[in-house]
């Protein structure tokens, strides 16, 4: 399994079984019609994952990817509340789009594993999976330092997408879904119970500041000078709850996966209790987010882990609607289709243009220069601030032209049916 399976290789194709669909269900309708006696049809029900591809996925996948784009490329300090990521305590839309991709990475998982048996060839690829993501950002992180072993960073978005994908993978395979879903309720309690209620070493019980919390605390005593100070984004005990947001994503997908065949659901019990969760996942976390424990995304607070499911559900149930369910007519189909076409050559392609992305940001931060800058300050300067003035629209459009350049790319990929799979 990867991160990119059981999704639409190609709109097009969606498209052609889509129509397919529609035929088989008159047929269907028609045959029922004259085996019931006159009793009412029953909802039409969704086509087996097998022989239907989840268009949405792509799509929200994609769009993740878009919005890491324009968080990560900002040219100056002045950025917009959209993309501008909370420093400490609060939540904006930015701090959202990384946990929205694991989420996905989780609703993956369920499709992709759905019928993998535990044995050696699938636990060979999901460990193969989880090495080249865990060394694909290393090495960046390595080359970011020129290199230089002794202050490189170890931990980061990708190493952290490993760990996460890695345990859902292994949950998955091994356990029963009671002792699943305890694991992730003891995932929880460990966090809870270190971040909460461990008394820290120069710090004390329950604090929570950038310098004196437990989760900065067990990253200094494990990586040392190899790690983001004093508190690391993607560290140890918050890559926890980012498991709890991965694992919620299995939780949705198995819905849609297995739960519709076992108790024959439809199109709508899948969006009803789709949700369902979202608002039991919300409500709670606004609740504890706006009292006692903070949003918080460098530790990855519970309220924040609970509200990053809610909001990573109501973009696949949104999505979903919108490109799988509704039936819309001709001009309004090609609408949809265009205008989530540029998310679908990203989503197709995701850890690809997310790496090179890195890769272009370092090359250009702190391998070339013009003058006494980088190249990267020298073009935002030259091309972007020079005319446009203003800091924050010259920073969200040098962000945007990012995008057109990683689209191009993720665009030439897919017209050539190139999807590199890990």
């Amino acid at each position: 399994m990867n991160i990119q399976e059981e999704s639409t290789p190609l709109i097009k194709q969606q498209h052609v079984v889509l129509k397919v669909n529609d035929k088989d269900k008159q047929h269907s309708h028609d045959h029922k019609h004259h085996a019931s006696s006159g009793s009412p049809p029953s909802s039409p029900k969704l086509t087996p994952t097998t022989g239907r591809r989840m268009g949405s996925l792509d799509a929200v996948r994609g769009i993740t990817i878009f919005g890491m784009i324009l968080v990560d490329n900002q040219g100056g300090p002045d950025v917009i509340w959209p993309l501008k990521e909370t420093e400490w305590n609060g939540l904006s839309t930015a701090d959202l789009i990384f946990p929205s991709f694991l989420f996905i990475c989780g609703f993956s998982v369920a499709l992709a594993l759905k019928n993998s048996k535990n044995d050696i060839k699938t636990w060979a690829n999901i460990i193969r999976r989880t090495f080249l993501l865990f060394f694909i950002q290393c090495f960046l992180n390595l080359m970011a330092h020129h290199f230089v072993f002794d202050s490189f960073r170890i931990m980061g978005v990708l190493q952290r997408i490993a760990i996460c994908y890695f345990l859902s993978c292994m949950s998955f395979l091994c356990f029963p879904v009671f002792l699943q879903r305890l694991f992730l309720i003891a995932t929880s309690t460990v966090y809870l119970g270190l971040m909460y209620g461990w008394n820290v070493p120069g710090c004390g019980k329950g604090q929570l500041t950038p310098s004196c919390n437990a989760g900065s605390y067990i990253d200094n005593k494990v990586f040392g000078p190899n790690m983001i100070h004093p508190n690391d984004p993607e560290g140890l005990l918050s890559t926890l709850m980012a498991f709890v947001t991965t694992w919620m994503g299995v939780e949705f997908g198995r819905i849609f996966t297995t739960y519709y065949k076992k108790y024959n659901y439809s199109q709508f019990d899948i969006i009803a209790r789709w949700m369902i969760l979202v608002i039991l996942f919300i409500v709670p976390a606004i609740g504890l987010g706006a009292t006692v424990l903070p949003f918080n995304k460098l530790i990855w607070s519970f309220s924040f882990a609970l509200f990053t499911v809610g909001a990573g559900g109501a973009l696949i149930l949104v999505a979903y609607i919108v490109v799988d369910v509704v039936e819309w007519g001709p001009k309004v189909r090609k609408a949809v289709d265009i205008s989530i076409q540029p998310f679908v050559w990203i989503g197709m392609n995701p850890i690809t243009i997310y790496s090179f992305m890195v890769f272009i940001e370092i090359i250009f931060m702190f391998y070339l220069n013009v003058g006494s800058v980088s190249l990267w300050t020298a073009i935002y300067e030259k091309m972007y601030l020079s005319w446009l003035k203003n800091g924050y629209l010259a920073s969200t459009v040098f962000s945007l032209g990012w995008f057109v350049f990683f689209d191009l790319i993720a665009y030439i990929m897919h017209r050539n049916k190139i999807f590199i799979k890990l």
